[in-house]
């Protein structure tokens, strides 16, 4: 991709991320929030104006494990603020009856997490709290700006200025260059810098179209402040979510017979056939926000890095339809997968190799969800999968649901895992019992000493780039000698003793004790010492909430470190042997 001649000499920073979106705002809120300087370090840009882009519509919906990821960044409560909770799906046959187990009825079962629903908000809001956000950080989106060019100098080492970007002023015209060590492209499924670079995206889009509209309604659907399901005959499985702000989206299949009946299908035809697609039930329009007509389809990129210094995220590497709700929750995904790993390459933490991991990690869960997404998308357009098998002859309404339901722990996030490898994920110790590396980390109930105020693990766990060795060191009267056993060997370690004690120049690296007992004072409790690794204590709950959660025996112990994502790195049984495992987990890759 060839570009004009420039004016203006090249500006020089870390990070350049081009989309001003949820993926792209969620990558540079996480780097702002970690590196020094962010506002002369991080550039981020949006080719549209915002007063324009802003208008309602487009992704609505973020699922628990998304939401758990928000709340160690700091955003979800004031998501939560303005959201629409949904908590209640119902799903309508034909005839406007009741039947259970179909559509969305999985929704319902989404538990062991404090956001235990879908928190309806439309990109349009969340996008402002992710702006304000980033704003207080110093880092203000650049819009109006588009991206022209990109070009890499290979001839340059990684983690130097090897990437130029030639932007243009959407207003003036004006062509201007920056240099970057790193360039983010968040720029959606038309991706400029994927085009740029000319990475293959592979798949292809079908022949199905569907409509959205977003509204103010009045209906007599007995259940409208929900996520429903309308079996309809002639439009599909349709799409009914209550919305923020007292809204209600409405989704239908735009066949091949409802698109030969209008010469020119303009909003007026959307509302028309929106109040057809939910017969039996009546429908009327007050105000219509926003509507589109779309093509279902799926594609994947080749490839989501180029040079080891210029990465894809979000619909620039993956797009697929809506009818999971799964496209902004894999986009913030890939975002924080990606967001606290390039804050440690940044800062001379962690060595730029950590960064292949990301693709490692985020392409196997991006082809689960094009493989859903496949079934999904026919189904409800009233078609039998292609790979199906079964009778030819089945409802797609039921075999929906039971695709749904396959699709459950997965479409919630909170069964998203990442496979064992020999960097991030590891196996280093026998832990039977205890959960897995690549498994997601529970939020559980603590309490504060002292005030034994309750809390909880993922607000003591923060997303600041910064991995948690939590001990969970049972009941202090039976496994005291083997907690005083493993905080000396981690207080002898020549890698680990600065890092976890408060050194100035310590590694990323923090450390929670949680004993299985509550006490006057955690000195006491923990057998006249301090907490392991000088971190701070934090009591389980009297069920013992957290100890049965992590699968930890009470009388033994465990230690478990949780990256900064809130996924789990290892789990080991808690002993002194425990430590030179902690030291070869972090020595693959941090540097000191």
């Amino acid at each position: 991709m060839g570009s004009s001649d420039t004016v203006a000499e090249a500006q020089c920073i870390d990070v350049l991320v081009v989309g001003g979106g949820p993926v792209g705002l969620i990558t540079a809120y996480q780097l702002a929030r970690t590196l020094p300087s962010p506002g002369s370090t991080i550039k981020i840009v949006e080719k549209h104006a915002k007063s324009t882009q802003d208008a309602y519509g487009r992704a609505i919906t973020l699922f628990p494990r998304t939401a758990e990821m928000l709340d160690q960044l700091g955003l979800a409560d004031t998501l939560a603020q303005q959201c629409f909770a949904c908590r209640e799906t119902v799903s309508y046959d034909a005839s406007g009856c009741e039947v259970a187990g179909r559509g969305w009825a999985f929704m319902e079962h989404m538990k062991d997490t404090r956001w235990d629903f879908s928190l309806v908000l439309r990109q349009k809001h969340q996008e402002e709290v992710f702006r304000s956000a980033l704003r207080q950080l110093g880092v203000t989106l650049d819009t109006n700006t588009a991206l022209v060019d990109v070009n890499v100098d290979e001839t340059n080492p990684v983690d130097t200025h090897r990437v130029t970007a030639t932007l243009e002023d959407a207003k003036t015209g004006l062509r201007y260059t920056v240099r970057c060590k790193y360039l983010i492209g968040a720029d959606g499924g038309k991706s400029t810098v994927r085009r740029a670079l000319d990475i293959p995206f592979d798949g292809s889009s079908s022949v199905d179209k569907w409509v959205r509209i977003d509204g103010v309604v009045k209906t007599n659907i007995p259940k409208p402040r929900s996520y429903c399901a309308i079996e309809s005959p002639t439009h599909g499985n349709v799409l009914w979510v209550a919305l923020d702000h007292g809204g209600t989206r409405i989704g239908y299949a735009f066949t091949p017979e409802r698109e030969r009946a209008y010469p020119v299908f303009d909003e007026a035809a959307a509302m028309k056939e929106a109040i057809a697609a939910v017969r039996p039930f009546e429908l009327e329009f007050e105000r219509v926000d926003w509507w589109t007509v779309y093509v279902v389809g799926q594609r994947v990129a080749r490839t989501f890095s180029v040079s080891d210094c210029v990465f894809l995220a979000g619909d620039s590497c993956h797009t697929h339809s809506s009818g999971a709700a799964q496209g902004m929750n894999t986009g913030i995904h890939d975002a924080v997968n990606l967001g606290w790993k390039l804050s440690l390459v940044l800062r001379g933490l962690a060595s730029p190799s950590l960064l292949h991991t990301y693709e490692r990690e985020r392409r196997p869960n991006v082809e689960k969800l094009i493989k859903y997404d496949k079934s999904i998308s026919r189904l409800m357009t009233m078609q039998l999968p292609e790979d199906w098998t079964g009778d030819p002859d089945a409802d797609p309404n039921v075999v929906l649901g039971e695709v749904m339901a396959e699709a459950a722990a997965f479409s919630s996030g909170l069964g998203i895992f990442y496979e064992p490898d020999d960097v991030l994920n590891r196996v280093l110790l026998p832990c039977e019992g205890l959960i897995a590396p690549g498994r997601r980390a529970p939020d559980v109930s603590l309490r504060k000493p002292g005030t034994l105020e309750l809390t909880r693990l993922h607000r003591e766990t923060p997303n600041l780039a910064v991995f948690y060795i939590v001990v969970f060191s049972g009941d202090p009267q039976v496994t005291n000698a083997t907690f005083q056993a493993f905080c000396d060997a981690l207080e002898s370690s020549a890698f680990l003793k600065g890092s976890v004690v408060g050194d100035a120049n310590a590694l990323p690296i923090a450390c929670i004790t949680v004993p299985a007992v509550a006490g006057p004072s955690a000195w006491e409790l923990l057998g006249g010492r301090g907490p392991a690794g000088g971190g701070k204590v934090f009591y389980d709950v009297p069920e013992k909430e957290a100890h049965h959660r992590y699968g930890v025996d009470i009388q033994q112990g465990a230690v478990y470190v949780l990256r900064p994502d809130g996924w789990i790195g290892t789990s080991l049984p808690m002993s002194a042997e425990a430590v030179p495992a902690l030291e070869t987990y972090f020595r693959g890759f941090l540097v000191m």
